[in-house]
């Protein structure tokens, strides 16, 4: 190393941080090293997916070549922590400062809190917000602090259309197009004889194809690394939005809460791992959108879709986040406490096609679409009972876009209800759903249409058990009364029936015990 190199910043990439626009990348090479980490201790926190390990690795080693390329100075320190990863490349550089953004999760927000009280690195830590200018996000902190107030319940509705009105987003004098804020009643057509075009596959390069043979050979994870296909770099991310936007983005609005069996990606975008690393920015693909939709190739209800799932949702669950952390991960509102069935990390153990196809795909690519985790997956967790923490831990795992800031919220305020900051009921449902919605049922060996019995669709039981069990809580809700009114039309015998149907199914599943750690803040 050149004495140039010494008594500089050095600036700290973590692996969700890949882009030059943010504002822990350097803008020159004569402003500092960077240091990127591999985290020994992260790696080995939770049974992570091995496609989800060699997205991040591939992504960083593929980062960090980019710039060296672009003649930064750039080292890939593997330690036992970030933190420790950081203190050995300022020691051995001489670095003047760390700068780096807000972590994106809260255990190593902590960690960096504590590295700084404790004098760790023995220089000053430039923090920057994670979200605004030179972020991940559209707002800082602070701005979705100030918008929640002293809200008691968040709504992400109102958001919505306040982040819409801020951005001018699909808005003309602070009006909607098209005269709706959402059309997502629009957006649930059922895709039953229709095809989804097929997803381009980014053949590994020799740098993903060493990730893949280093991550094969790993213990305590699930799935498989060969197979991979995802997009690493900038260049390919940017290359799947196009393909996204000439042949799916058409039809995406009307499916895009349609299932079909076999079919795992149907008509959705998949750019949610490389955002949630920054190789897409969420204002690119909204100003993207906005620009698909007014130069007519895409249908208002396909963008304002699209723009919800981003302007919207994306920005809103982060905010929930850092709201209710660390409370949220405690939160248990129906007191479930049931353990995830082993069919979740073993498919084929269960003989529902609902689940054994939708978390199959999990375990082959890593992804699942949002109606699958949340009205097939989620709601049999929501349903059994299944402990939030448990089904929180396994799409953490399992999903290669998945890390604690989307999932958490996302599985526990909507998929099980275990917190009700931004929903006002569950999202429980039927096996008459699934069918609407999907292909499963007629390729499934039990009857969607029957109540109890051995031979019911188990959605079903399993649905009146629930709402059963919580009566007292749910009732009150206007839109939960006729559902009630339903079930007591039901005689004895009938509600007996189906209430013992649903003990016997509870009784039959198999608890998961993988000999794998959830370690939620490691790393």
């Amino acid at each position: 190393m050149t004495s140039a190199a010494r008594g500089r910043p050095a600036y700290f990439v973590g692996p969700w941080d890949l882009n030059r626009d943010l504002s822990c990348v350097p803008q020159r090479p004569a402003d500092g090293t960077v240091v990127l980490v591999e985290s020994r201790a992260k790696s080995q926190a939770l049974p992570y997916h091995r496609k989800k390990l060699v997205f991040v690795l591939s992504a960083m080693h593929h980062f960090a070549a980019e710039l060296r390329e672009a003649g930064f100075d750039v080292h890939i320190v593997n330690a036992s922590t970030y933190v420790e990863g950081i203190a050995s490349h300022v020691e051995s550089h001489g670095s003047t400062c760390i700068v780096a953004l807000e972590p994106r999760e809260w255990g190593l927000s902590r960690a960096f809190d504590q590295a700084v009280a404790d004098n760790r690195w023995g220089v000053p830590l430039d923090r920057h917000d994670d979200g605004g200018p030179g972020g991940h996000f559209l707002l800082s902190r602070a701005e979705f602090r100030d918008w929640a107030g002293d809200r008691a319940r968040l709504r992400m509705a109102d958001f919505y259309k306040w982040m819409r009105i801020r951005t001018g987003y699909l808005v003309k004098n602070k009006k909607p197009e098209g005269g709706k804020w959402s059309f997502d009643a629009e957006n649930r057509k059922p895709a039953r004889g229709h095809s989804p075009p097929e997803i381009p596959r980014c053949e590994p390069d020799a740098m993903t194809r060493q990730q893949i043979d280093r991550v094969a050979k790993w213990k305590g994870h699930w799935g498989e690394a060969e197979g991979f296909s995802w997009p690493v770099t900038r260049q390919d991310a940017l290359r799947h939005l196009d393909i996204f936007f000439e042949h799916r983005a058409e039809s995406f609005g009307r499916f895009q809460d349609a299932m079909l069996a076999e079919q795992p990606f149907m008509w959705h975008s998949l750019i949610s791992p490389a955002m949630n690393v920054g190789l897409l920015s969420p204002r690119e693909v909204c100003e993207r959108i906005v620009n698909e939709y007014a130069s007519g190739r895409i249908p208002l209800a396909s963008a304002e879709g699209l723009l919800r799932q981003i302007l919207g949702w994306r920005e809103f669950i982060r905010g929930v986040y850092w709201r209710r952390m660390p409370e949220l991960r405690a939160a248990n509102l129906l007191d479930a406490q049931r353990p995830l069935p082993d069919f979740f990390w073993e498919p084929d153990a269960t003989d529902m096609t609902c689940l054994r196809e939708s978390i199959g795909q999990v375990k082959e690519t890593g992804y699942a679409h949002h109606i699958q985790r949340l009205m097939v997956q989620g709601n049999f967790a929501l349903l059994a009972g299944v402990h939030p923490l448990e089904i929180s831990h396994w799409f953490w795992a399992a999903f290669v876009d998945a890390y604690e800031w989307v999932e958490l919220p996302n599985v526990h305020g909507m998929a099980v209800f275990a917190d009700d900051t931004f929903t006002t009921k569950p999202y429980a449902a039927s096996g008459k759903y699934i069918q609407r919605m999907s292909d499963y049922c007629g390729r499934c060996p039990y009857d969607v249409k029957a109540r109890h019995g051995a031979g019911a669709c188990p959605f079903n039981p399993l649905f009146w058990s629930f709402m059963h069990r919580h009566r007292d809580r749910l009732e009150a809700n206007p839109r939960l009364r006729m559902l009630y009114r339903n079930w007591d039309r039901l005689d004895d015998r009938e509600q007996k029936n189906t209430l013992e149907s649903a003990e016997k199914l509870l009784s039959s599943y198999v608890p998961a015990e993988p000999a794998w750690r959830f370690r939620d803040d490691e790393g």
